[in-house]
């Protein structure tokens, strides 16, 4: 069986979608848990699927955040195997299915379907996919300490009920990405992507997670990456040379940001994607491809101090 967890805030509109997705389901041995993390009501929401599929309701008034409520959704999930689904996010009706299918081969312990990157609400795949973004990386553990590959909504994972695996409460950003890694690392879990698109993640232009942390300067992606970069060591120079990258990406985004500037659309999407095709030629990363994302013309417009005159904590000198 598969625990689906669900957790929720102020979203019943996207939630009723995430739940019709999971009606649709063509594999129909799961449970669902959603923990409500503060906010309004979801009860009614609730009671319109109850009678497609066995859902439990964790309520909760106060807000600690999405790793507090999933970590109690996984304190009571019953499933060998556990399934995560952000309220605003989606499942294809096969998703389960396949997840399950790959699953029992035992060749893998966590996998992960392709990811639809949509920047409208949507619940099935359009005609014309190849316009949008995705997230439909083969697995690379090294790549993966580097930056996040894995849509959070794609995963499907042996229980880590078992393991110290949990997700850490303490950060309200990149949490997944941390899961992730500690479910590889600490759990050894070994990783295999899916051969389809199974999810499809939303990141429509509107007051959310992603918009809201691209508000402040320096963000709290900026901030959390710094952190999982300090807890989970780079596997290698190369690696950490791709590391130095981001670094520099999170400062001139940062730097736009202080000016209030907007984040270019999907920049860290097509960041990561970049990076990724020369990663995997074992070539060094492109600093062409810094310019192109995020024009470094920040100090010659405002007097700023250039970039290549602030000193990066834990900056690799590479030999080229």
């Amino acid at each position: 069986m598969i625990s689906v967890i669900v957790p929720t805030r102020d979203r019943p509109g996207p939630l009723h979608r995430a739940l019709r997705s999971l009606a649709r389901q063509t594999y129909r041995r799961f449970e669902v848990i959603v923990a409500r993390d503060g906010g309004m009501p979801v009860g009614q929401v609730i009671a319109r699927w109850q009678r497609e599929m066995p859902i439990t309701l964790l309520d909760g008034d106060t807000p600690y955040g999405v790793s507090h409520a999933r970590n109690r959704a996984l304190a009571v999930a019953q499933g060998e195997n556990v399934a995560l689904l952000d309220d605003d996010d989606v499942f294809l009706p096969h998703h389960l299915q396949v997840a399950d299918d790959a699953l029992r081969t035992g060749r893998a312990d966590t996998v992960y379907g392709q990811a639809l990157v949509s920047p409208t609400w949507i619940e099935d795949l359009p005609r014309g996919t190849h316009s949008l973004p995705r997230k439909d990386y083969p697995f690379d553990a090294t790549f993966l300490g580097i930056a996040n590959t894995i849509h959070t909504g794609s995963i499907v994972a042996r229980n880590p009920a078992a393991s110290p695996v949990r997700f850490d409460e303490t950060l309200q950003h990149c949490e997944d990405w941390d899961f992730l890694l500690a479910l590889h690392h600490t759990a050894g879990h070994r990783f295999a992507r899916l051969d389809s698109i199974t999810s499809v993640y939303h990141q429509v232009p509107r007051p959310g997670a992603v918009t809201s942390a691209y508000r402040t300067s320096p963000t709290p992606f900026t901030l959390a990456r710094d952190t999982l970069y300090r807890r989970w060591p780079a596997v290698g120079d190369l690696a950490e040379e791709y590391r130095q990258w981001f670094r520099h990406f999170d400062q001139r985004l940062d730097g736009r940001i202080a000016l209030g500037l907007p984040a270019p659309a999907h920049v860290y999407e097509q960041a990561v994607r970049g990076l990724h095709a020369t990663f995997t030629a074992h070539r060094p990363p492109d600093h062409a491809l810094l310019d192109r994302l995020l024009p470094n013309d920040l100090a010659s417009r405002t007097g700023q101090i250039p970039e290549a005159d602030i000193p990066l904590k834990g900056a690799v000198h590479a030999a080229r």
